[in-house]
């Protein structure tokens, strides 16, 4: 289901999907917003919209939408060159290529959090956006700071430690989980 208007601001990933999870369209979906990195802070990730030569890019994290209604799993990445949605099998195999070639700390890891969780609870003041004389590092979206409550700050989303106190998932074990659900 193409999703034709949506708020977007580049580098603002967390903050594009928490918006997303609101859309009207998505309304019969069951949804997870999904963390990922890798252990180097350093994901590759192929068929983005930032590639330059068909090139993958690299992101220290990026936040998608999986979207799932009727036993398929529907993936909304804003930054990808993909169809928008992509099922996840597809999305996960297209973007996440290589894998076997390379050394396990530059493989996906993932948080999965319930969208009703995330848009009751993430919180945002942007400082990791800004430099250490505290300039902008990318101009901030339009829109107000998101959360109030600071249940999920963002700080803690990105904490990808064995302290983390959401569940990490390697990419086998996201495939099984989701396939489980």
């Amino acid at each position: 289901m193409e999703i034709k208007s949506y708020k977007h601001t580049k580098n603002y990933c967390e903050e594009n999907i928490w918006h997303l999870c609101q859309h009207p369209d998505l309304a019969g979906f069951y949804k997870k917003v999904l963390f990922i990195t890798n252990t180097d802070k350093n994901c590759d990730f192929h068929f983005q919209n930032d590639s330059v030569d068909g090139s993958p890019v690299w992101w220290d994290y990026h936040v998608i939408l999986l979207a799932s209604n009727n036993n398929v799993d529907l993936v909304y990445d804003l930054d990808s060159s993909l169809n928008q949605p992509t099922p996840l099998k597809d999305y996960l195999r297209l973007t996440f290529q290589d894998l076997d070639e390379k050394n396990e700390s530059s493989h996906p890891i993932f948080k999965a959090i319930d969208s009703a969780d995330y848009l009751a609870g993430f919180f945002s003041d942007r400082g990791h956006m800004k430099d250490a004389e505290g300039d902008w590092i990318f101009e901030p979206p339009h829109w107000s700071q998101i959360g109030e409550n600071m249940i999920l700050p963002i700080k803690e989303l990105l904490d990808f430690s064995e302290s983390s106190n959401q569940p990490i998932f390697s990419l086998e074990e996201l495939l099984v989980k989701e396939s489980a659900a």
